[in-house]
């Protein structure tokens, strides 16, 4: 067998050097993804929704403010006026 040319060698370290890039990359994708779904507050939902719900029911229980009663007018209609002129 001849020996390795210098241009086999740097052609077998390229080659090298690029699979050790795809599985880093593929290994960086992977914890993103699992850090972004971790982090995402959907996939909390049921702990969320447990606090939201005692949230709004001491909101409901506080409620002080209201616009009173809902009324008409004096014009007993609900519709306003509107007067169309010709030119």
């Amino acid at each position: 067998m001849e020996p390795s040319s210098r241009i086999a060698k740097a052609r077998r370290r390229v080659r090298a050097a690029r699979y050790v890039i795809g599985a880093l990359a593929v290994a960086g994708f992977a914890v993103f993804g699992a850090a972004a779904r971790d982090a995402h507050p959907a996939t909390h939902h049921a702990v969320q929704t447990a606090q939201d719900d005692q949230v709004a029911q001491e909101d409901q229980s506080n409620d002080s403010f209201s616009f009173g009663s809902p009324s008409l007018g004096d014009s007993g209609s609900a519709l306003p006026q509107v007067q169309s002129g010709g030119s």
